[in-house]
């Protein structure tokens, strides 16, 4: 069996994830403590309305200022008076965190209220129930036809990993969000402002969870804490050899510099240098020292090739998001050069986030876009 494993531990005052996949570190989380979590929802109070922007800013749990776009209002969680089609100054509303804050943004808040549990997504302003476009087939179809025939008081989106439980259990789970969010309903006309009304999982938890089952055969931790709150994790075991610990097992002080390094070396003698800025990331690749045994234009491919399997590698890694620039070992062979962007598109599908190679610069540059979701290494280290 391959040696595919997701390693749930703590490692320098961080809560640690490695995903190790054929033995290989192929992902990194850190997730420290924070004020709120992605999908908390609160009272909040409008601080400003900017429609030149058809968003207003509004303030929740305390010190604490979110964006939220015009387009996230839902008339219902206006609190304090009836909805007119705007919202103003010092209107209570009930927002949600939907994404955390990120570099100098902060967070984005909606009204459209959303609870999510291990397989189910229960929403407020959606009566109808959706399924994840990637469940099995067979196993959608038979959802459709169970849920279909089906009234709820508020819609649900059947989330991925739920083809590995019965319908019935499904079902159980959306009811139970479905009474939690009109519980949350009734109550938020009757809170004061700031009032956290729902607490969602931690961002380290909610970052777990959304590591495809796919690509670990097994989850291990040796933190009793994780062990009983995440026990319906694939496989998932506790791990008690206090002489042989994890942290040496699978090195993880090697799998962290291989994320956190600015130099990381790849076959045939090259490497690379990877800088983060504040506008983007740039990467260069470098020859190093060629093998003698081959001409140097073969080297040069097998160099750049290793490099776009490791640059793709790297990117979930260091969870590198928005735009990167590639500067490859120039080459002279155009078919080299549509050999490098096919092995560069190939492995960048292989990302759970979106990722997009967008094409070769006029200087050569290779120009690659990555959806952002959650701080890269780099930023939360800093």
């Amino acid at each position: 069996m391959n040696d595919n494993k997701l390693i749930l531990t703590k490692y320098k005052d961080f809560n640690a994830a490695f995903l190790f996949k054929d033995g290989d570190i192929d992902e990194l989380i850190l997730a420290g403590e924070t004020a709120f979590n992605v999908g908390d929802i609160y009272v909040g109070r409008v601080n400003a309305v900017k429609n030149d922007l058809n968003a207003c800013f509004v303030d929740f749990g305390g010190n604490l200022t979110g964006y939220l776009p015009f387009e996230e209002i839902l008339p219902e969680c206006l609190l304090n008076r009836p909805y007119d089609g705007r919202l103003m100054q010092g209107d209570l509303v009930c927002v949600q965190i939907v994404k955390e804050p990120l570099k100098t943004k902060g967070a984005t808040l909606s009204m459209r209220l959303t609870l999510t549990g291990s397989y189910t997504v229960v929403t407020l302003d959606d009566k109808k129930v959706h399924f994840s476009s990637k469940l099995p087939v067979v196993f959608k179809k038979e959802a459709e036809s169970y849920f279909n025939s089906t009234e709820f008081d508020y819609g649900f989106i059947v989330r991925t990993n739920s083809s590995c439980i019965s319908l019935a259990e499904i079902e159980a789970e959306a009811k139970a969000g479905i009474e939690k969010l009109k519980e949350i309903i009734s109550a938020m006309k009757f809170r004061n402002q700031f009032t956290c009304l729902h607490r969602a999982e931690s961002a380290y938890y909610q970052r777990i969870r959304s590591v495809s089952s796919n690509r670990y055969d097994e989850a291990v931790t040796d933190i009793d804490e994780f062990f009983k709150d995440l026990k319906d994790l694939k496989s998932i075991r506790l791990y008690s050899d206090k002489d042989m610990p994890l942290k040496a097992i699978y090195s993880f002080d090697k799998a962290f510099s291989l994320a956190t390094d600015r130099k990381v070396d790849i076959k045939y003698g090259g490497y690379l240098y990877i800088e983060p800025t504040e506008a983007l990331t740039v990467i260069d690749v470098n020859s190093g020292k060629f093998s003698k045994k081959m001409p140097k234009e073969e080297a040069i491919k097998k160099v750049n090739i290793e490099a776009a399997i490791e640059i793709a590698r790297q990117l979930r890694l260091r969870n590198i998001s928005g735009m990167i620039l590639v500067d490859f070992i120039n080459q002279k062979d155009k078919n080299a050069l549509e050999d490098l962007k096919s092995v560069l598109v190939k492995e960048l599908k292989k990302d759970s986030l979106k990722a997009t190679f967008v094409d070769f610069t006029l200087l050569g540059l290779a120009e690659i876009t990555r959806e952002k979701r959650y701080g890269s290494i780099y930023e939360q280290l800093k």
